[in-house]
């Protein structure tokens, strides 16, 4: 058994970003999967861990317009520059940088005083490191993204119709991953895509909640299922799958776009489920 690769996740401003891209997914999901287009169809015809969910998460993230933002909106020195504090710290960098000491300074609008100076330094290393900050950002809020299986199943959805208007071209840019039919092909599942899947659904089936673990017994068969299939334009985006038992997959068909919400919140765990 491999070690676990622990990471740092920025999931405050993860989460941010999530919610926002969440809420105005319905609105402008269309616009944004044209800006992106070839970023877009290079994620989806075969398993990546940059998926389209981080494309479309990208379009809304950008730090240093942010904090251009906060200051065009006339926030205060010490309120931007808590912001970039907090931010930076969230993404694990911690620059060796002069803080001012706003508390002490006489100077209300630090326009003659060194606070401004300092400031700048602040707000220069975070356009000079804004491509890391956006990437950890968003790698972030994809961790939070991933677990509702409703929004994603309504996400390729949408890009089921992107999938369906591009189909030429994207056989064009990837004539190996295209069927007679004009759909993409089915795809090899790599092993980090399936342990993800197992791992967010909890060894569990999505539809009909029995055990898939097999660590009593091997009695169901484990089934990595595309939520929206590939009949119906769906893709190999690794954020489209789900973990069903062979029952609820043969079930669901080639054309049932079926998940659920269910999950076990942290409250609702037996005492008996664990060693401690």
């Amino acid at each position: 058994m491999g070690n676990l690769k622990d990471e740092h996740l920025a999931l405050s401003s993860g989460i941010g970003l999530g919610g926002f891209a969440i809420t105005n997914f319905y609105d402008c999901s269309e616009t944004v999967f044209e800006e992106f287009k070839d970023e877009i169809i290079d994620a989806i015809v075969k398993p990546n861990k940059i998926s389209a969910v981080h494309v479309y998460l990208s379009h809304f993230q950008d730090v240093s317009e942010e904090i251009y933002q906060l200051r065009d909106a006339g926030q205060t020195l010490e309120y931007s520059l808590d912001f970039i504090v907090r931010t930076l710290k969230e993404v694990n960098l911690h620059p060796d940088l002069p803080t001012p000491d706003f508390h002490s300074c006489a100077d209300e609008w630090h326009e003659e005083c060194d606070c401004s100076e300092k400031f700048d330094k602040w707000k220069a290393y975070v356009h000079q490191n804004a491509d890391e900050i956006d990437k950890k950002i968003i790698h972030s809020a994809f961790q939070v993204i991933f677990l509702d299986r409703n929004f994603l199943r309504d996400f390729h959805l949408e890009l089921s119709k992107f999938i369906k208007s591009n189909i030429s071209d994207i056989q064009k840019k990837h004539p190996d991953f295209v069927t007679a039919k004009g759909r993409i092909k089915r795809s090899r599942f790599p092993k980090w895509l399936t342990n993800a899947v197992f791992y967010r659904d909890k060894g569990t089936c999505t539809i009909c909640r029995c055990d898939l673990s097999n660590l009593m017994r091997s009695q169901n068969t484990v089934h990595i299922d595309h939520i929206v299939p590939l009949d119906v334009f769906g893709s190999n985006d690794s954020s489209n799958f789900q973990l069903l038992c062979e029952s609820c997959n043969t079930s669901k068909g080639a054309r049932a776009t079926t998940t659920s919400s269910m999950n076990v919140p942290f409250w609702n765990l037996p005492s008996s489920y664990f060693y401690v």
